[in-house]
């Protein structure tokens, strides 16, 4: 009885071996060329409108990589006896179903598409989004992930992305900083042309436009003064964060008291 069944089984192994062996090469050949389609594909955007665009690049390989390898599958199974088509009907009604349950996962998808279409933003320019800052390292079909300027990895749902408020800040070739110090109604006008001079002397701060201080209130013997600047993107941090230190130490030198 046991010899019976080990012959069957023999039997079914010898004439599956030509198929399985077939199937596993289609296999093989399918990874492949799924991977001379992405390099060949790669040279081709390397010299098209959107090389410069990571993002974009990035998906288009997936997607092209994900498919061969997808056909070569199910040539695969179709030669080991799968009715492929019987399959491909299943996963209609299976898709209905899992569309209920994947909803999130969908919308993610739509969404990721969205922005590769719109392209609110590209790989390595600073953004914010849901309050976080920073630098936009990779976008998938579901989510996309940055670096914030803490050196934090963020990843956020793609869905959340689309649907918040972008802010980019790399595409701006100026940004403005704003300063705001309190001093004694005695000493305005000194104030002034000790800020301006100060103002004046950082390289990092742009000429054109220039400076500009002025006095927006008064209340109680003290005045609110309020300095803007214009600086590159490159130094808006740098400034922002070190400026109030330079006009303090202009102000105290000059014996004026910050209120």
């Amino acid at each position: 009885m046991l010899n019976d069944i080990i012959d069957r089984i023999r039997a079914v192994f010898i004439a599956r071996t030509p198929s399985l062996v077939y199937a596993i090469s289609i296999i093989l050949i399918g990874l492949l060329a799924s991977r001379l389609a992405r390099r060949w594909l790669r040279a081709i955007l390397d010299r098209s409108r959107i090389r410069d665009d990571r993002l974009l690049k990035d998906f288009f390989l997936r997607v092209v990589s994900i498919s061969i390898l997808l056909l070569a599958l199910l040539t695969a199974l179709s030669r080991v006896g799968i009715d492929v088509r019987t399959f491909i009907a299943g996963l209609g009604v299976t898709g209905i179903i899992l569309g209920f349950a994947l909803r999130d996962t969908l919308s993610n998808f739509a969404s990721g598409v969205l922005l590769l279409i719109y392209r609110p933003f590209r790989a390595g320019e600073l953004i914010e989004v849901e309050g976080t800052q920073g630098v936009v390292e990779e976008l998938t079909i579901v989510n996309m992930r940055m670096t914030t300027t803490a050196g934090v990895p963020v990843i956020m749902p793609n869905s959340k992305v689309w649907g918040a408020k972008i802010t980019n800040y790399s595409p701006s070739r100026r940004r403005r900083i704003e300063f705001t110090l309190k001093v004694g109604e005695q000493d305005v006008e000194p104030a002034i042309k000790i800020i301006e001079a100060a103002l004046g002397e950082d390289s990092r701060i742009l000429k054109e436009p220039p400076p500009a201080v002025r006095a927006v209130s008064i209340a109680n013997g003290t005045v609110r003064l309020s300095a803007s600047v214009w600086t590159d993107p490159k130094d808006h941090d740098r400034v922002n964060g070190d400026e109030y230190m330079r006009l303090l130490t202009a102000l105290s030198g000059r014996a004026i008291k910050i209120l």
